[in-house]
């Protein structure tokens, strides 16, 4: 087996553990039984179980994300509105819990928002979801605000109107009855969000065209 397939194997032997037992109870052994591969292996391409945990962690990232995907969709709406209401489509999907995919899904973005809330979490963890800000939803929420130029007020708009998703996260997690149990309930709650995170940038746009 080449180096690219033992690395491959160890990592989806991983990811598929860490999902299914936490950081705290996966130990190297658990990864090793799963890919078929001894320590030495898992120390030569990862080094340790914690930086094994970052790159299963950029991993699911990516997974989320899709940026190949959620780009076609974007671009395949005619208007920012319709472009902005597919980006948080795709966020909340990761919410899904009416299959075995959506459960595991919603244990792995526990899991990302552990490590976004550590106090000595690796950036390198979320650089693609930073990427996907600066080439989808940045300009999005430029077009969707204009014509306020204002670096800063664009910045804390793209905060504001992107973080709603992320609240939403943390109330599924608490609470099961915020859990999308279906697709109507993933395009219901895909609605509201977009209808109250567009009203408030379009306050922005409104407040801004007065100045």
């Amino acid at each position: 087996m080449s180096k690219e397939n033992t690395r491959d194997k160890i990592l989806f032997a991983a990811s598929s553990v860490f999902c299914e037992k936490g950081y705290e109870k996966t130990t190297i052994r658990d990864i090793c039984t799963t890919a078929d591969v001894n320590v030495a292996a898992v120390n030569y391409h990862f080094g340790d179980k914690q930086n094994l945990f970052y790159k299963a962690l950029g991993l699911w990232m990516e997974e989320f994300v899709e940026k190949a995907a959620l780009r076609q969709r974007m671009a395949s709406k005619d208007t920012p509105q319709a472009k902005f209401r597919e980006y948080i489509h795709a966020e909340l999907g990761a919410l899904c819990i009416y299959n075995e995919t959506g459960t595991t899904s919603l244990k792995k973005a526990r899991l990302i928002l552990q490590e976004l809330t550590a106090e000595n979490h690796n950036p390198e963890v979320f650089e693609c979801h930073k990427e996907l800000e600066k080439d989808f939803i940045y300009p999005l929420i430029t077009d969707l605000v204009s014509p306020c130029e204002d670096p800063e007020i664009i910045h804390n708009a793209c905060i504001a109107a992107t973080s709603i998703t992320t609240h939403y996260f943390l109330m599924a997690m608490d609470n099961p009855k915020f859990a999308i149990q279906n697709a109507e309930d993933l395009d219901s709650t895909t609605d509201f969000l977009t209808t109250f995170a567009l009203g408030g940038l379009k306050a922005i746009k409104e407040k801004q065209h007065d100045v």
